[in-house]
């Protein structure tokens, strides 16, 4: 008789704010990893899929690395982050999630990646360097596939920002693992 009381209250106070009732055996949140002592949390996972088009997997592993450069950078990087830049970051967040993520999940995310992207600016984009010649090399490659190609004053810039795109990218790959073999990281099991 009290489980059923305590469940009719459940019932209507979740009614009275708004909440969606959650089904007998739903699962809300769990842990899905360990970095560290850090948790990976289900809603963390399911923030990186809805993001990136992931499967559970590979948004798992992506949610993993989240939180190696988050827990680096947070280490390394002390700045606050302006409150009209975090915003900016949550409501973009929004527009590429969907609907469905509570907004302290949208938040923490958005302070999670603008720390992150602050780290690789600061850390990772001043050991990029792109010579001359490797743009022109570009350049000469485009050439000879195109009859008709544009002035080399008009495209090189372009072509050194895709050549820094392509090294700061092999920089992140290159730190993140360096982070994952200095870090334990266990997966854990749904119950059955």
């Amino acid at each position: 008789m009290r489980s059923s009381a305590r469940l009719l209250v459940a019932v209507l106070v979740a009614g009275l704010l708004g909440a969606q009732p959650i089904h007998a055996g739903t699962i809300t949140e769990r842990v899905v990893a360990f970095v560290g002592k850090t948790p990976v949390l289900l809603s963390d996972v399911a923030l990186a899929r809805a993001l990136l088009k992931l499967d559970e997997k590979e948004a798992t592993e992506r949610a993993i690395d989240e939180v190696l450069m988050f827990e680096e950078a947070s280490r390394l990087t002390t700045e606050s982050i302006p409150e009209a830049e975090v915003e900016r970051a949550i409501s973009d967040l929004k527009e590429r999630a969907g609907a469905g993520f509570a907004p302290a999940a949208l938040r923490r995310k958005a302070l999670v990646q603008l720390a992150i992207s602050s780290y690789i600016e600061l850390r990772l984009r001043p050991q990029i360097r792109v010579e001359d010649e490797a743009v022109r090399q570009v350049f000469n490659e485009r050439v000879s596939r195109d009859p008709e190609p544009p002035p080399f004053a008009l495209v090189a810039d372009a072509i050194r920002e895709s050549l820094e795109g392509k090294a700061l990218d092999q920089k992140i790959e290159e730190w993140v693992a360096s982070l994952r073999r200095r870090e334990d990281i266990r997966r854990v099991a749904p119950r059955s």
